[in-house]
């Protein structure tokens, strides 16, 4: 079974992604992702930081005639890398991962890179605006003020929706986007993480049937 989760900022979605994994015995990937890509691909490990989770389109220089060999088109690049290189050489190595083992996946598209599996269930988890200010600004080493952490929020939040709106034919953050969309704030973090593994416990046995509905006899 392989999870994937997206989220907003501050709505604890990396904190459930990790107990959900705990919970279920299985690996857990966040930027673990960008440590394995670099070395699988033989490239400088800042290529996949600058470009995580962005949409921009402009080139990362210093790479000349190198071979990637985890681009599914065996392409070459000439006078740099663009951030769709990277999307797909990092899209090989998420493939790569969810063959391997069961595992949670923390955001990178990876609900539409993995979009043929039967055995993906999307998550999408959200909160209250005053519970995820709150998270932000107990996480934060300057402790920053209500109004930096709404701000870097908005930020963080569009960022993330421009970059999965533009890698898949999705809208971030819509219900019909995902298998199942949770508020946090509702359920709170433990409570979350036990409804998402009883969900998957009992729907992760057989899949998930991809035939689409038949409504002829309603």
């Amino acid at each position: 079974m392989i999870i994937t989760i997206g989220r907003q900022l501050g709505s604890g979605g990396r904190n459930i992604g990790k107990k959900l994994s705990e919970a279920m015995k299985i690996a857990y990937y966040d930027r673990e992702i960008i440590e394995i890509t670099a070395k699988e691909s033989g490239l400088n490990k800042k290529f996949f930081e600058d470009a995580d989770e962005k949409a921009r389109t402009g080139f990362s220089t210093g790479i000349l005639g190198m071979r990637l060999p985890f681009l599914s088109e065996g392409g070459i690049a000439y006078g740099g890398l663009s951030n769709e290189m990277l999307f797909q050489i990092q899209s090989d190595v998420i493939r790569d991962l969810a063959d391997k083992q069961s595992c949670v996946i923390i955001g990178r598209c990876a609900d539409y890179i993995l979009r043929e599996r039967n055995d993906c269930f999307s998550v999408f988890i959200c909160a209250n605006e005053d519970d995820r200010i709150r998270r932000i600004i107990r996480y934060d080493d300057d402790k920053i003020s209500v109004e930096k952490a709404r701000d870097l929020m908005a930020r963080v939040d569009k960022k993330r929706a421009t970059f999965y709106n533009y890698y898949s034919n999705k809208t971030w953050g819509k219900a019909s986007s995902y298998h199942v969309c949770l508020n946090s704030s509702v359920f709170g973090i433990n409570g979350t993480v036990l409804l998402l593994k009883e969900m998957v416990e009992k729907t992760g046995a057989s899949g998930f049937d991809r035939t689409p509905l038949s409504y002829e006899h309603e």
